[in-house]
């Protein structure tokens, strides 16, 4: 009879090497079946991933119909400024790579400027901006025609080469000029006599008045120029930009402009400003206006103004026998970046003689 000697440790390595080789063998089987699968099923592989690719591609539609009907939430400031003033505009950020653009609709003698790190950026109107991926604007605004003018502003979004907005929000500011008053003034206000007198003597106190002798019956037109406001240091790589404005009709008394109404056959008078909006001083410049008996006044070349400097001129002139009359007035300078603000149009009346 035959004795078993081996021992227990040496049958458990045998059975520990038995099930690696298992093991091994199990994987190689595995890998064979999985590329026979490949080779056989080569349609069934591809239509999964066209699947995912096409689950990505809806998803993706969703996100841009979204966009497309979206709207920007926008908040400012304010919603009625002075002209001058800086409005700061926050709106709600879209959740997608872009960037953002600025347009605001043109509102006759109204002219916008984007207050960057560097200074201000005139905006034209009609005409999108992009402003990078942000979520906050501030630009000033000046108002030259009017004591009111309401602004229209638009902020869009726009995805990556896209051509069209995906998203867009609307909202409007209120621009106040008080130095305008746009109704027809047919007998002279306490109001207007104070502003005017204390304007005078605010100009006179400063040291910035500047004015021609006034002949109170004159022949042809004639004018005062009288400079006023706090003037910044001109930036040689900076813009100008001249801005005319109408104050009043009155009458010259004393070698003074008295504001009020002319008669006719008398000798009444005009006041408007003119001031540079830019940041660069201006060279020399020009107007011309329509007087009421008919004759265009060309002035001579006026005197540069600096950056938030302003000329206050009073033209003398015959009355004449119309009642009412419309003064065109503009201005010209050969370096203005805005001639939208270089005109104004105003009717005033003229009492009985």
């Amino acid at each position: 009879m035959e004795t078993n000697n081996v021992s227990p440790e040496k049958k458990d390595t045998i059975l520990k090497s038995l099930a690696i080789a298992g093991f091994i063998a199990v994987l190689l089987i595995i890998s064979w079946l999985a590329i026979q699968m490949v080779h056989l099923f080569p349609s069934a592989l591809s239509s999964v991933a066209s699947l995912a690719e096409s689950v990505n591609q809806n998803q993706e539609s969703i996100i841009d119909a979204e966009f497309e009907v979206g709207t920007l939430t926008l908040s400012n400031s304010t919603s009625l400024i002075n002209t001058g003033e800086t409005v700061e505009v926050v709106w709600s950020k879209v959740n997608s790579n872009g960037s953002y653009t600025f347009s605001y609709e043109c509102v006759d003698g109204v002219a916008l400027a984007q207050v960057i790190e560097a200074g201000v950026r005139p905006i034209d109107c009609d005409t999108n901006y992009n402003v990078g991926d942000t979520s906050t604007l501030n630009f000033t605004v000046d108002s030259e025609k009017n004591r009111y003018a309401d602004v229209p502003y638009t902020i869009a979004f726009l995805r990556t080469d896209d051509s069209e907005p995906r998203a867009m929000g609307s909202d409007t500011v209120t621009v106040v000029n008080t130095d305008i008053n746009n109704q027809l003034t047919l007998e002279p206000t306490q109001e207007t006599e104070e502003e005017t007198a204390a304007d005078t003597e605010s100009n006179e106190e400063a040291g910035n008045v500047s004015e021609e002798t006034v002949d109170p019956t004159p022949t042809t037109p004639t004018y005062t120029q009288t400079f006023a406001y706090a003037i910044p240091v001109s930036d040689p790589n900076g813009y100008t930009d001249l801005g005319a404005s109408y104050i009043a009709v009155g009458t010259i008394t004393n070698q003074s402009f008295v504001p009020g109404v002319a008669s006719r056959g008398e000798d009444g008078a005009i006041q408007f400003a003119v001031k540079n909006f830019g940041t660069k001083t201006s060279r020399d410049w020009t107007f011309t206006i329509e007087l009421p008996n008919g004759d265009t006044y060309e002035s001579v070349a006026q005197t540069e103004l600096k950056p938030n400097e302003r000329a206050v001129l009073t033209i003398g002139f015959p009355v004449g026998q119309s009642l009412v009359h419309t003064f065109e007035l503009s201005i010209d300078e050969t370096t203005d970046r805005n001639s939208r603000n270089d005109s104004f149009s105003q009717t005033v009346g003229f009492a009985q003689s």
